[in-house]
């Protein structure tokens, strides 16, 4: 009996250990179950047949973007140089028999390694291919000033490479392109095409040309701002930005009077009586061609940058439609009436006599600005000289004054016995006027 246990014993362990080698015979050369490789299952899979997996793998997945100067792509595919790639499984254990107890049901993933081979023969003839189809007989351009652009002033040209690519510096790059991983290869700056010698100093030159450009000028008219920049007058300086052509000066002022100037244009007014008047007149911004040339030739020639505004002869309250404000001198000829308002506000009204009509002295209708005040002057015209307390000229030689010599003021005096064509006022009213009024209050005479 205990023969027989012994004999059955032994046949077992025999079975045991012959299925034990069986399956260390099977699992020879193969990943144990669970073995996984950059997210593959490698379960029972023999080692070999791994290797070719991922070498076939790679080789179809690979492509290389070769990007010309011009932005011209084409793909390097791994069939074009024979690639292959040699995957590292020197990292996942081996079969041991301990090992697989403990790995049974147990799941691990590997990251691929290996590298890429390729066949050098096959490059050289894709590189020899790909150079003589896309190389050209253009030459190469070194970077270069300028001339003057509008907006911009003097630029440096870039520099532009050659069109003959060389077959050395292309097989470099593609080669440091696999051995790194990469997927793009951008030939413009791989040094692949023939570049030009840059001179020297080109920065520097284009600074010092910059510099010596005529400065920019910006005119402030009331908000809108008119800018003279070199755009303009660059073309006005000869011998070398030396001398400056003054009649071209002169011609861009006369230009900005005409644009700018509001002296003279037609302006509607409220009267004291209710009425809407067209009136014209002197009144407004009139722009000093010669203060404005001196002053534009000198801020040329000393290449200033400035915001100002221009040089007047005569300047309004404002731009626009309500120039006259609502502080302002009437004069209402056909009533013989001035009124003088403050912010709006009737402050003084009087009796006056204006020019003589018989005479042909009559006072002109418009709307002008106070030229100064004076006291103790003395009138003078052909036929007369006279001694006055308050003057306050607007026209000319036509302003409001007292008269001494009259004793009536208002009515019809005018028409006869008028003026040589100012505004005669009472003593009391022409000294209260001047204390109101300032250089520049707008007039306004109407009928």
């Amino acid at each position: 009996m205990k023969k027989q246990i012994l004999l059955s014993l032994g046949v077992s362990l025999l079975s045991m250990i012959s299925l034990v080698l069986l399956v260390l015979t099977f699992m020879e050369g193969r990943f144990f179950p669970g073995t996984m490789v950059n997210q593959v299952d490698l379960s029972l899979m023999k080692r070999e047949e791994a290797a070719a997996y991922f070498s076939k793998w790679k080789r179809d997945e690979f492509k290389l973007y070769i990007m010309d100067k011009d932005g011209n792509s084409e793909a390097l595919e791994g069939k074009d140089i024979h690639l292959s790639y040699e995957p590292d499984f020197s990292e996942i254990p081996k079969l041991d028999s301990f090992y697989i107890l403990f790995s049974l049901g147990k799941k691990k993933d590997y990251p691929l390694k290996g590298k890429l081979q390729y066949d050098e023969s096959a490059l050289e003839e894709y590189v020899k291919n790909y150079a003589a189809s896309h190389s050209t007989e253009e030459a190469p351009r070194a970077m270069f000033l300028s001339g003057y652009v509008p907006g911009a002033g003097y630029l440096l040209g870039a520099e532009r490479p050659g069109g003959k690519i060389s077959e050395e510096a292309l097989q470099n790059a593609i080669k440091s392109a696999i051995a790194e991983g990469k997927n793009q290869i951008k030939l413009a700056d791989a040094g692949v095409y023939p570049k030009a010698e840059n001179a020297e100093n080109l920065e520097n030159l284009k600074e010092e040309k910059n510099n010596a450009l005529p400065g920019i000028i910006r005119y402030n008219f009331s908000g809108e701002v008119i800018e003279l920049n070199s755009d303009t007058t660059l073309s006005w300086f000869k011998d070398g930005g030396t001398e400056l052509d003054i009649g071209r000066v002169k011609q861009y002022v006369k230009n900005l009077k005409n644009y700018t100037d509001t002296s003279g244009t037609e302006r509607s007014f409220l009267t004291e009586d209710g009425r809407i008047l067209s009136l014209g007149g002197k009144y407004g911004f009139s722009l000093s061609e010669k203060k404005e040339i001196k002053k534009l030739t000198d801020s040329l020639l000393m290449r200033e940058n400035i915001i100002r505004d221009a040089e007047y002869d005569m300047v309004a309250l404002a731009r626009g439609a309500e120039d006259i404000g609502n502080t302002y001198v009437e004069v209402d000829i056909g009533r013989q009436k001035i009124f003088y308002y403050e912010d709006g506000v009737l402050q003084l009204s009087s009796d006056c006599v204006t020019g003589n009509l018989a005479r042909r002295n009559g006072t002109p209708d418009g709307i002008y600005a106070l030229s100064y005040k004076a006291k103790n002057a003395t009138l003078k015209g052909p036929d007369y000289e006279t001694k006055v307390n308050y003057w306050m000229p607007f026209n000319r030689g036509i302003g409001f004054h007292d008269a001494l010599w009259r004793n009536r003021f208002g009515g019809k005096i005018y028409q006869n016995a008028g003026s040589h064509g100012c505004i005669n006022l009472p003593f009391s009213s022409a000294e209260n006027l001047y204390q109101k009024v300032y250089q520049g209050i707008p007039v306004v005479c109407h009928f």
